[in-house]
């Protein structure tokens, strides 16, 4: 298993293959909007259900089965997903009733898609926000599609009414040059660009790092406060002159680390969040003074930041978290050492709301471990396991197959695995009941106002030796 493990981590990475875990009702997860899910409806739930199961166990996607896929991306607040293949090309699916998905419509895709607004560039990466969608491209540039009502996409404009929302339907450059990663929390966006962070979109909290939040009142006679959206990539002035490694942004906080292995944190300070240990909004990045000392943070080491926690890994491959890791959990103030992980080296890390996950190896075991409160299977423990998990758990049906890369949104977790493992080649094969259908959400522009089309079967799951011939990543329309 030793040199198992070596020879995986050593070898050069041509593409792994996807899979998926949790729910596919995308128009309800996380939701609860009334119509086909109202109380008592037994007939309609059961069958929206059989429509649109939720995935317990992790499992192959029919139209990826022939695509190499080279990243996965998710966000803390998304309920959508991104991938990128070895030749560049963006698939996205999911929610899409603000445009999200890049398809130039409103329509839900119940299955990987090529983003075809993306086709002539070469796209490295990604990341979700609640509505809007952020990916660079090797040349450095990044593009951004979705909701732009906060200035979340970096284009430098607004619509004049505040109260009107700009839907960007297809792929938009963002105005940042030399970009190599990107974060998204629910309504701001990160760029990474030649070690340098620029932000933009909504700065309730201080999340965008400029030392305010932009709070205004609305109102000559009496009080409403309102907070100016940031519309345009601004540089964050007080980590100029640090290099910055990595950042991550949960739904309105920020983490980022830098090369001398110091970690900042800023934005929506409750539940301890921020690691400063006192419950305080901070409007510019403020370092996280117990990981320095006896415990300084590893500058390669992966970063994830949920709802409302943080996770980083110190010197000597100990995972640490701090903040809320569950809605009506007990919060942490300061980071503390994640013990069920110790011993563990930690490759990837991602966190959704209140989910998280890692791809890890051990001294003598190559897992995937995932843990939190989970709605829909999608910490992968199957039918006769558990639900939620307080403390990290293997997700026994990865178990010895190396995990390239975890991410995890609202209601799913994505796996980026070695496609030739003897298990990935076992497990089964989803094929949705269709690749796009109406959004089912009253508030949408485009909103439907009954349940998502999908009448004509259920969504399947099969062996991949039954599945051959698939769309190779592009759904064809129902």
């Amino acid at each position: 298993m030793k040199e198992e493990k070596a020879d995986a981590s050593s070898r050069t990475f041509n593409g792994g293959e996807v899979l998926f875990a949790g729910g596919t009702d995308w128009s309800f997860i996380g939701r609860n909007l009334g119509g086909s899910k109202k109380k008592g409806d037994t007939e309609a739930d059961t069958k929206r259900a059989e429509i649109f199961p939720n995935l317990v166990t992790p499992v192959r996607l029919q139209s990826l089965l022939d695509v190499k896929v080279q990243f996965i991306a998710a966000g803390s607040a998304s309920c959508h997903c991104i991938i990128g293949d070895v030749e560049g090309r963006c698939y996205t699916w999911g929610r899409n009733e603000k445009g999200q998905l890049g398809h130039g419509d409103l329509l839900q895709r119940n299955v990987p898609t090529i983003v075809e607004g993306l086709k002539n560039v070469k796209i490295i990466g990604g990341a979700g926000g609640k509505h809007h969608t952020a990916v660079v491209s090797s040349d450095g540039a990044s593009y951004c599609f979705g909701s732009n009502k906060e200035g979340q996409c970096g284009t430098g404009t607004l619509k004049s009414n505040p109260k009107s929302e700009e839907l960007l339907l297809s792929p938009v450059k963002a105005l940042v040059s030399g970009c190599t990663m990107v974060a998204c929390g629910a309504e701001f966006t990160m760029w990474l660009c030649e070690g340098k962070l620029y932000s933009a979109g909504n700065p309730q909290y201080g999340q965008l790092g400029h030392g305010t939040d932009h709070e205004y009142n609305a109102k000559d006679s009496s009080v409403k406060i309102m907070y100016a959206a940031q519309p345009t990539p601004e540089l964050i002035k007080d980590l100029a002159d640090k290099t910055i490694r990595l950042v991550a942004c949960g739904h309105n906080h920020t983490l980022a680390l830098d090369d001398a292995a110091a970690a900042y944190t800023w934005g929506n300070g409750g539940y301890g969040r921020l690691g400063h240990k006192e419950q305080k909004d901070e409007f510019s990045p403020k370092k996280v003074e117990v990981l320095s000392g006896r415990m300084p943070v590893d500058a390669n080491s992966p970063v994830a930041c949920g709802a409302t926690s943080s996770f980083c890994t110190m010197i000597g491959e100990q995972l640490v978290s701090w903040g809320k890791l569950k809605a009506s959990g007990d919060n942490t103030m300061y980071p503390k050492v994640v013990y069920e992980l110790a011993g563990w080296k930690i490759r990837s890390i991602t966190a959704g709301a209140y989910t998280f996950a890692a791809a890890a190896s051990g001294d003598t075991d190559i897992s995937t471990i995932t843990w939190g409160q989970a709605q829909h299977g999608e910490l992968g423990y199957g039918p006769k396991g558990k639900k939620s998990s307080a403390n990290p758990d293997k997700c026994m049906a990865l178990e010895g197959v190396y995990c390239h890369q975890v991410a995890m949104g609202i209601g799913y977790a994505l796996f980026l695995v070695d496609p030739d493992h003897a298990k990935v080649k076992e497990l089964e094969v989803f094929e949705p009941a269709e690749a796009v259908s109406e959004p089912v959400n009253p508030e949408a522009d485009a909103g439907g106002k009954g349940a998502a089309k999908g009448k004509a079967k259920a969504g399947t799951k099969r062996k991949a030796e039954t599945a051959a011939g698939g769309a190779k990543g592009r759904g064809k329309k129902a």
